[in-house]
């Protein structure tokens, strides 16, 4: 099998596991909100046109898309409902709309503190997995004569990189994306890059998380913080610009990453 065969399937491998590090950040979500009784409109592993689906007696929509970048959970809100009001024709309308459960409530319907503990427990379950794993894989690693990266070590040049393949620089930093071509020429290595690249994901996933912008985890906490201060709500529009603009970044951050070797090999 040819480096660049190999290479390939390291990426392949490393955005499904995005995926799966993703998908636990989202469980944390939905079962913080199965404990707050708030309704659940659809949980999706992946993003874009649906490659599978199913309705659960509640009615909630599982999906599994094609686009492996995020996962996500989609909660019943007034602010959902408020977007969907006038959009009869849009597919999701019935879902979107279908009346609440008597047993259930609207993300807006739950206290304060039981909002903050939802958006925060995707966070939590990410931090969780890597404090779990990691002391329990050092140990296993070492015994082997393997020596693993101190992954917070590995979070700060990762960073680092991150800005220089942003600007698609090579050469600098230290980023899995960037990494892979030399793990392809040494299959000894593989599992110990994989193992290393799920801690530093779930490492990444929780500081990231906790920035306060849109449509972050962080932002929603800092919003919620706000506005249960006495303060007033923060304007949807403006909102909704710079959701828009985080997305984006996002998008251009992953991609960067990736592109920015091949540029340079």
């Amino acid at each position: 099998m040819s480096t660049g065969l190999i290479t390939f399937l390291l990426y392949l491998i490393t955005i499904l596991m995005l995926l799966f590090v993703a998908t636990i950040h989202e469980l944390g979500h939905f079962f913080a909100g199965l404990i707050f009784k708030v309704n659940v409109k659809e949980i999706s592993i992946g993003i874009g046109p649906k490659l599978y689906q199913r309705y659960t007696k509640s009615g909630m929509r599982v999906s599994v898309k094609l686009i492996p970048l995020i996962a996500y959970v989609l909660f019943d809100s007034m602010q959902l409902r408020e977007i969907y009001k006038d959009e009869i024709d849009n597919k999701n309308y019935s879902l979107i709309m279908s009346p609440l459960p008597k047993s259930k409530l609207l993300l807006e319907q739950t206290k304060s503190w039981q909002y903050l503990t939802i958006m925060f427990a995707g966070v939590l379950i990410n931090f969780l997995a890597f404090l779990i794993i990691w002391p329990c894989c050092w140990g296993i690693f070492n015994a082997m004569g393997y020596e693993l990266v101190n992954p917070f070590v590995s979070l700060g040049l990762s960073f680092k990189a991150i800005g220089y393949c942003m600007v698609f620089k090579g050469g600098s930093g230290s980023n899995i994306f960037v990494e892979l071509p030399d793990v392809a020429q040494n299959t000894n290595t593989w599992g110990l890059a994989m193992l290393q690249t799920f801690l530093l994901l779930n490492l990444i996933s929780t500081i990231f998380n906790l920035i306060p912008f849109p449509p972050l985890d962080g932002w929603k906490i800092a919003a919620k913080l706000y506005e249960a201060n006495g303060k007033r709500k923060i304007n949807r529009n403006i909102e909704e610009i710079f959701t828009l603009v985080g997305c984006f970044l996002m998008i251009y951050i992953f991609f960067s990453s990736i592109l920015v070797k091949w540029i340079y090999w």
